[in-house]
């Protein structure tokens, strides 16, 4: 580019130049260079006014400190930077000094994020301490664990710094579960990051905050029929559990409640039955007629010294029931959603479910408030063992 005097707008020393560029229009040039000084400079503005600034501002530095002809090329290239770096930050109110503060912070918080461990191991830590509890059943675990083994399959490569809330959510929203399903998912996701809070790791659990609306849900049951025929392959088989399966249809106990319990756990004057401390608080329940007959029952057919639940190879011996009487077809926690269904529509009141289920009022409107006939309830109260055994001698008469 030419240096017309046509175009010069400032004659003295730093001169300044006006010129059209066809596409971006009027612009300024600020030309300070001077060989015998070592000034190399040569700036252009979009503004006239900017420009003219500039020189005066080289124009004051240079009566101010002298020439100084024996200035290096390499300070010079680095005040050229510098001055650029300068109206750079300038546009956003900073100056160099505060991106080099900004910038060293930036180091600092990387350098520790570095250090932090993955994700994937932060949940092998995590399911080692939620197994040090002595207090939560088997269930509970497995429950953990799997859990665990979809944070790491999903998110395992991640810092914890690196996970946001909306992906957790959109995770989460894609999957083909029910909303329940999603609900006990963000549960455990939540304990596991709220951990991973309390260590230090993170300063906010990215899954707080998200919800999914709760699903209409009635607790599956067994009909009389299914629970009168389970009762006979019971005693034909594997008598020894009646008692144990008696608590749970007839008395509303959890399975991991009924696998506690003792003989003295039951007074056979009263007919209460002591609950043992579990996933609820420990509590006193009051038998009807049916489960006091199905407790007889049981006592005259267990030997002295033998325990009210044998517990020894519990688990497979269930699944064996399952497959003999329903074909697999084992409905999770039915005989108790049976229980609570049958109760309710015995004594009419949802709080007398509660508190003999151990539950809050809201789980059992919940769960238990299905409407059955009173001939369906006044058959379910009357399955004695006399009853069941009957049915089965006038198939066999």
């Amino acid at each position: 580019m030419k240096l017309r005097s046509e175009n010069l707008v400032r004659a003295k020393f730093p001169k300044v130049y006006q010129y059209n560029h066809r596409k971006t229009g009027t612009y300024f040039l600020v030309d300070a260079r001077k060989k015998k000084y070592g000034l190399t400079e040569r700036k252009t503005f979009q503004s006239k006014t900017l420009a003219m600034k500039h020189a005066a501002d080289i124009e004051e530095q240079f009566h101010k400190f002298g020439a100084q002809a024996d200035v290096p090329k390499e300070k010079v290239v680095m005040a050229d930077r510098f001055q650029g770096l300068t109206v750079q930050l300038a546009h956003f109110g900073k100056s160099p000094e505060d991106a080099v503060t900004h910038y060293v912070e930036h180091l600092g918080l990387e350098a520790l994020r570095n250090v932090k461990p993955f994700i994937r191991d932060l949940v092998d830590q995590w399911e080692i301490y939620k197994k040090s509890d002595q207090t939560v059943t088997k269930r509970y675990l497995n429950e953990v664990h799997s859990l665990c083994m979809f944070i790491k399959r999903t998110w395992g490569d991640l810092k914890p710094d690196d996970l946001k809330r909306n992906v957790i959510d959109l995770k989460l929203k894609g999957m083909k579960v029910k909303n329940n399903t999603r609900r006990k998912y963000r549960l455990f996701i939540g304990m596991f990051f709220k951990w991973v809070v309390d260590e230090g790791h993170l300063v906010k659990n990215p899954a707080e905050g998200i919800k999914f609306k709760s699903e209409a849900y009635k607790g599956q049951s067994y009909t009389v029929e299914q629970t009168k025929k389970l009762f006979r392959h019971i005693i034909e088989t594997n008598r020894d559990l009646v008692g144990y399966f008696a608590v749970l249809t007839f008395a509303g106990l959890r399975p991991t409640e009924g696998a506690r319990v003792q003989w003295r756990d039951y007074n056979e004057k009263t007919h209460q039955l002591y609950v043992r401390k579990g996933k609820t608080p420990d509590r006193y329940v009051n038998l009807e007629p049916v489960a006091v007959e199905w407790m007889k029952f049981h006592r005259e057919n267990t030997p002295e010294g033998t325990p009210f639940v044998n517990l020894t190879n519990l688990e497979n011996r269930m699944k064996v029931i399952r497959t003999a009487v329903f074909n697999g077809g084992w409905i999770q926690d039915g005989l108790r959603h049976g229980f609570g269904t049958h109760y309710k529509a015995l004594t009419q009141s949802i709080n007398k479910v509660a508190d003999q289920m151990g539950n809050s009022v809201a789980i059992v409107l919940r769960h238990y408030a299905r409407t059955i006939t009173k001939d369906e309830c006044d058959a379910f109260w009357q399955l004695t063992p006399a009853v069941v055994m009957a049915d089965e001698q006038t198939k066999t008469v």
